[in-house]
């Protein structure tokens, strides 16, 4: 068995106690209470913790190698690697965008980490300790948590399913599961699984264009799986949560923004309890889209609004742009030191 106790599940560390009520005690103090030193575990007899360390066991953590400060408040935590964090905050709401994978295969063509390709899946335990590690540091509880960073976290599901438990559990992270949000770019099989998770989190869709062929040239996933088998998966996972879907969709000048782009995801979202996020597209050296201004924004999102009633509509202004700590813009350093 593994000796790091932060990788044991609550029902492994049940069978290392004296007593299954070991475990939770245990589980409590590593995640709960952020307690790293196995002789700080009070409340459980001095004889287990003896004989925990004579075992070789210890609490293990991700190790962060950079820190990165933006001027709007965020921050880019990098770990060994090369797997990136960014804690976000805004008055009383906390938010850590954590990465499931080191890189990402999807390639899509407007995100830095695509450019990495696909490194290894991240731990699950790697996965929470983001928050944990982010929520010591600052000496901020996180109060929300979105699965945007590196990789697509439908293709290493069983580790984010994992993960998003010790979040969610009163003896853990302790976050409520309407505070976390998985973002897909459309693994559609994976997405009826995540409907019949036991969880009830937020589904966002990186969606883009709601155009078949111009989705297909930014996100090559779309060969995969076109967007009628999206769209059911989405009604699916909407009858059996109840949750609104936000619909990701990133400005690319020129490209995705015109009547034709207006129309088509009309059609798209028409009986999807869903909402908008235009999300402004930020700039990566390596793709030649142009970044839209401010009045280029408001102008889409003026036509949407009149084009689509009844649905919320917002723009994202993404955080950490100047730290390449944006929606698109992880892995930038990771590449650039090719």
């Amino acid at each position: 068995m593994n000796k790091n106790l932060k990788s044991l599940t609550l029902k492994q560390l049940s069978k290392i106690g004296e007593k299954p009520y070991n475990g939770i005690q245990i589980y409590r103090w590593i995640w709960k209470r952020g307690e790293e030193n196995i002789n700080n575990f009070t409340d459980i007899s001095k004889n287990l913790r003896n004989k925990l360390i004579q075992e070789g066991y210890f609490v293990g953590k991700i190790k962060e190698v950079n820190r990165i400060y933006s001027s709007d408040g965020s921050i880019k935590f990098v770990f060994e690697d090369g797997y990136e964090a960014v804690y976000m905050p805004d008055n009383d709401r906390i938010t850590v965008c954590v990465s499931s994978q080191l890189g990402c295969a999807l390639k899509c063509q407007f995100c830095a980490t695509g450019l990495m390709g696909f490194k290894r899946n991240l731990e699950w335990w790697e996965i929470a300790d983001q928050v944990l590690q982010i929520s010591k540091i600052t000496n901020k509880k996180v109060t929300n948590v979105v699965f945007m960073g590196m990789g697509e976290p439908l293709l290493n599901f069983e580790n984010v399913k994992q993960a998003i438990r010790v979040m969610t559990s009163h003896i853990g992270l302790n976050i409520g599961a309407r505070h976390i949000t998985i973002s897909t770019s459309g693994v559609v099989p994976k997405i009826y699984e995540l409907a019949d998770f036991d969880r009830r989190i937020k589904l966002a869709i990186s969606l883009h264009s709601a155009i078949e062929e111009k989705r297909i040239k930014i996100m090559p996933i779309a060969k995969a799986y076109n967007l009628n088998e999206l769209k059911e998966a989405l009604l699916y996972y909407y009858q059996k949560k109840k949750r609104k879907i936000t619909i990701e969709y990133i400005q690319l000048k020129g490209f995705n923004d015109q009547y034709e782009d207006i129309k088509a995801l009309k059609e798209f979202i028409k009986n999807l309890n869903c909402k908008i996020n235009i999300i402004p597209y930020n700039k990566v050296d390596y793709f030649s889209w142009e970044v839209p201004n401010e009045e280029d924004v408001y102008d889409f999102y003026d036509r949407l609004k009149r084009e689509i009633k009844d649905v919320v509509i917002t723009i994202r202004w993404s955080k950490g742009r100047d730290v390449y700590g944006a929606c698109g813009q992880l892995g930038f350093e990771f590449i650039n030191k090719k």
